[in-house]
């Protein structure tokens, strides 16, 4: 069923009918349930990372990550090197810096 999902979604858009030929709608449940299947062996990886460190923050809303670190620059070169190679089919958006706009919220470290 996932297959036949997948392979025969359609849409509608300016007066045409259209196919998608990879992925699908995210506001699917599907796609979304798939999608969470999916990230959470990235999540896992993740946050075996990050549970050997203390006082840091992981979180995911659908397909949008951030993660605090208060490390080595090193030690975050690594675990990205690791995850952009164990994850290479996906697009990586990495921003470092002391503050963070996350989707309808604005975080900022001041310590």
């Amino acid at each position: 069923l996932t297959s036949l999902f997948l392979h025969n979604n359609r849409f509608y858009y300016d007066g045409k009918i259209y196919r998608f030929l990879k992925g699908g709608p995210s506001n699917s449940g599907l796609i979304e349930t798939l999608s969470n299947i999916y990230l959470n062996l990235m999540d896992n990886f993740l946050i075996d990372q990050l549970s050997t460190k203390q006082n840091e923050f992981y979180g995911r809303y659908q397909n949008q990550i951030f993660f605090t670190w208060n490390h080595s620059l090193n030690e975050l070169e690594q675990i990205l090197k690791s995850m952009k190679s164990e994850y290479h089919h996906l697009s990586f958006d990495i921003h470092i810096g002391k503050n963070l706009n996350y989707l309808d919220l604005y975080l900022e470290n001041r310590h």
